[in-house]
């Protein structure tokens, strides 16, 4: 009877080409997660702010489309961890539902999303908050994103919370 030994070259290889083939599956893997997870803020057309505007000064408004028009608020003392009474309303475009999202501006403070409630004609309330943050100063995005038969329409608001 005679005894085959392993081939000591063919032993390598077949390591590097199944390492190869693992890679290329993980990187493969990796695509389609991103395609079947990507942020849904992707999808939205974003009509920039008309001016500045200080949301602890009042309500803030904007043109979306050729038509339309949002106005957002927030209530509450701006701090971290306290309720932000959040007040959407618009006129001249038919919105289905609207969402509010709260990102750190200059720091990745992670994602804060409220879904609004609709109260009647274009108006949306809710009820959100800020994470803590050690700065001094903390740049804060608040993004109000409409979903409309245009599909997502939507602007943002820059504020700061002072420590």
């Amino acid at each position: 009877m005679q005894h085959h030994d392993e081939d000591p070259v063919r032993s390598p290889l077949l390591n590097l080409l199944t390492l190869v083939t693992l890679i290329t599956v993980l990187v493969a893997a990796g695509y389609l997660a991103d395609y079947y997870l990507r942020d849904s803020r992707e999808n939205v057309t974003w009509y920039p702010p008309r001016m500045h505007c200080d949301l602890r000064d009042g309500a803030c408004r904007t043109d979306i489309g050729l038509n339309g028009t949002l106005r957002f608020e927030i209530n509450g003392d701006f701090a971290s961890y306290e309720p932000l009474m959040l007040d959407v309303q618009t006129s001249g475009i038919d919105v289905e539902s609207a969402v509010v999202e709260f990102v750190g501006r200059d720091m990745n403070m992670g994602l804060t999303r409220v879904e609004l409630e609709a109260v009647g004609d274009g108006h949306f309330r809710g009820v959100g908050e800020l994470r803590p943050c050690t700065e001094t100063v903390m740049p804060w995005r608040a993004q109000v994103i409409l979903e409309t038969p245009e599909g997502q329409e939507g602007s943002w608001f820059d504020f700061d919370i002072h420590r």
